[in-house]
């Protein structure tokens, strides 16, 4: 559905795209357990392909892009930031452009002795698959399946989803609205008058107008947030002793006025000398945060190193992935040889027997006949055009 609006006296015909945060929508679809015959997880696809049909179902999309996480994401930020993502287990340093191929190799013969032996204890006498395995083969059937469904899958060595994300938001159209779906409050951030969230979790809307009822402080103030107190989900060390609720106590401000670094430190420094005015202890807490006191490995830099790998109106990406996206924004993309048949045979051919149903798959699969044909025009545009040439 389009929706015409007044700006400035002139109607403005707005066009929807649906921006997809693929990792964290697998993650989440990973709750469901269904097994094939052969004893192997295909819950992660059905889950997720009902969960995107769901949102494309709630507005006449015109694009739909899928962003995933690449071989390496999150490798520019380990380089800013040592400690990120250390309670992932990720393995950046085979990633690390300034090491040579001979310390990679010795690097990657450690990793895969421990591997082994992990999946080996993570194995099931069932399943013979790790959590790793079960992942990456549902991950492969999924973007198989939204291949044939016209879904747009973008996907860089290095890069993260968030920053193929922010990249589109930054560079999108100005008659475009957007809508990304997921849980991950880091995307709140990029929210504005043309772009909200869809958390698949709660099933709701973010917008600039109910972000603080949503997710207990506006859109505006998450980057501070982060800078302060870090991101425990990606190890990100902040403030030392400074957390969400203390943040909230000390400037309650922060919940719902536009705040910056600059204003928390000088309310920091008055409140410290009316704590000493009135007699009182200074507040460790408040001293480190005038001093950018961390016990992170951010050193003396913890604001600097932290609005880096925070902050994603500054995406992080690659030479490659930018010039990639550059050239393929809006590009028509190949829609021949694209069809529901095919969807059929992989489904058929991974054991996934409740979508041979028709009724089930009808039920799954019309609610992407919007993109498909959107799609489908513009690649036939295309091909008119470049006939005419």
């Amino acid at each position: 559905m389009r929706q015409v609006t007044k700006r400035n006296g002139n109607s403005v015909d707005y066009s929807y795209t649906l921006l997809l945060d693929m990792n964290n929508i697998m993650k989440i679809s990973l709750v469901n357990h269904e097994m094939n015959s052969d004893g192997k997880e295909y819950g992660m696809v059905m889950t997720a392909l009902r969960m995107i049909g769901d949102v494309l179902k709630k507005k006449d999309f015109n694009y739909c892009i899928a962003a995933y996480d690449g071989i390496g994401s999150g490798v520019l930020r380990w380089k800013l930031y040592k400690d990120y993502k250390a309670n992932r287990g990720k393995k950046y340093e085979l990633h690390d452009p300034d090491l040579s191929d001979y310390e990679k190799k010795l690097i990657l013969t450690q990793m895969i002795v421990l591997e082994k032996s992990r999946e080996k204890r993570e194995k099931s006498a069932k399943y013979q698959e790790s959590d790793d395995e079960n992942f990456e083969r549902q991950k492969y059937i999924l973007q198989n399946i939204l291949e044939e469904l016209c879904i747009r899958q973008y996907e860089f060595e290095n890069v993260e989803g968030d920053d193929i994300i922010s990249y589109y938001v930054k560079n999108k159209k100005d008659n475009e609205k957007v809508v990304i779906v997921s849980s991950d409050k880091d995307l709140t951030q990029l929210i504005s008058d043309t772009v909200i969230i869809y958390n698949p979790r709660i099933k709701e809307f973010i917008t600039k107008d109910n972000s603080i009822e949503k997710i207990g402080i506006t859109h505006k103030n998450i980057v501070l947030e982060k800078i302060l107190c870090g991101d425990v989900s990606d190890n990100i060390k902040g403030v030392k002793g400074l957390g969400e609720q203390t943040l909230l106590k000390l400037f309650p401000q922060i919940k719902a006025d536009k705040l910056d670094l600059k204003a928390i430190i000088e309310r920091s420094k008055e409140l410290l000398i009316e704590r000493k005015e009135a007699k009182k202890k200074p507040l460790k807490t408040l001293e480190n945060i005038v001093n950018g006191v961390t016990d992170g490995c951010q050193g003396d830099n913890l604001y600097e190193i932290n609005q880096k790998i925070i902050d994603l109106s500054e995406p992080l990406l690659t030479k490659e992935a930018e010039q990639g996206l550059s050239d393929v924004l809006y590009a028509p993309i190949d829609t021949n040889d694209r069809d529901m048949k095919n969807i059929y045979h992989i489904i058929e051919s991974n054991g996934m027997n409740k979508l041979l149903d028709e009724d089930k798959f009808g039920d799954v699969f019309s609610s992407y006949s919007r993109i498909i044909m959107m799609e489908k025009k513009r690649f036939e545009e295309f091909i008119r055009k470049k006939k005419l040439i």
